[in-house]
């Protein structure tokens, strides 16, 4: 903890962003992003720090993996194991609970921390929202469909301009589990999350705050064949990409990253105190030094 908080304070005093937006693509496996051109995440990479080495959690699906990204810990820290998970039916009790009684996520912290805030989510797949505090967000919506959901999203935004936006795609893992990973739907899906990059982009750029606004991308899991939740590289490697005010551009991180030091890479850009029951720490390679 004191690491985090002498590495928050030198962090602080460099510029900082007035918004951060997190796109999470369900499914786009590293894999999928490099056979890929989808030239406006190539552009986020050419802005930002980036690695196609990141990794999730075990095991490989989806409730556990955006648990991890958004509490910043493990599974064996915030006890969610399974896609079965409730908040009050926990696989696993977990070591800590914040608001809603549940292990504390980026958005409940910047809640507490900063509490006039506003924090939007926008949810392709339904059960995200559970893994969330109540309360914590000033509008979470399900919204069916990665291009309806990033409409709405970017709508919103331009709209309100929240603090944290949190915008969840899932084209890309039902063409895995539909078509197999690597193939042409997959493929075209990773095109069509490209293409909702790019609108998040374009609003913010035309809104005059492309170089006021931190964008992070990165995903839950990968694939192989037609399923997910094994032990392969397939499955396990995600990309996690970073781009905006104080952040290297143009550099391949090459120090390891694992998907639940994305919230408190969060909550670094949000200047807020992580959790002391999180695990994950800031991406520092990502930062500008000064």
């Amino acid at each position: 903890m004191l690491y985090l908080l002498l590495l928050l304070a030198a962090v602080w005093a460099q510029e900082q962003p007035d918004h951060v937006i997190v796109i999470g693509a369900d499914g786009l496996g590293a894999e999928g992003l490099r056979k890929a051109k989808a030239p406006n995440l190539r552009e986020l990479m050419a802005r930002g720090a980036w690695t196609l080495h990141a990794r999730g959690v075990f095991p490989t699906i989806s409730s556990p993996n955006w648990a991890s990204m958004i509490m910043g810990a493990t599974p064996a820290q915030h006890g969610i194991a399974s896609n079965e998970w409730q908040p009050d039916k926990p696989d696993i009790s977990p070591v800590c609970t914040g608001m809603a009684s549940i292990f504390p996520t980026i958005f409940g912290t910047l809640r507490q921390q900063r509490p006039s805030s506003r924090i939007a989510i926008f949810h392709d797949w339904e059960d995200f929202a559970r893994l969330v505090e109540s309360k914590a967000a000033d509008v979470v919506r399900h919204v069916k469909g990665s291009a309806a959901a990033a409409d709405a999203a970017i709508a919103y935004w331009r709209e309100r301009k929240p603090l944290l936006l949190f915008l969840h795609l899932d084209d890309v893992d039902h063409a895995g589990h539909d078509h197999g990973w690597l193939g042409f739907e997959y493929m075209a899906a990773v095109g069509l999350i490209d293409a909702q990059v790019g609108k998040v982009n374009a609003a913010v750029r035309q809104a005059g705050l492309l170089e006021r606004t931190a964008i992070l991308l990165s995903a839950d899991h990968g694939g192989a064949g037609t399923r997910h939740g094994g032990t392969t590289l397939g499955e396990l490697e995600i990309p996690w990409i970073l781009a905006g005010p104080g952040i290297v551009k143009g550099k391949e991180i090459l120090t390891p990253v694992n998907t639940y030091d994305t919230a408190a890479t969060l909550a670094m850009l949000l200047k807020v105190r992580p959790p002391a029951c999180w695990i994950g720490r800031p991406v520092e390679e990502a930062f500008e030094r000064r």
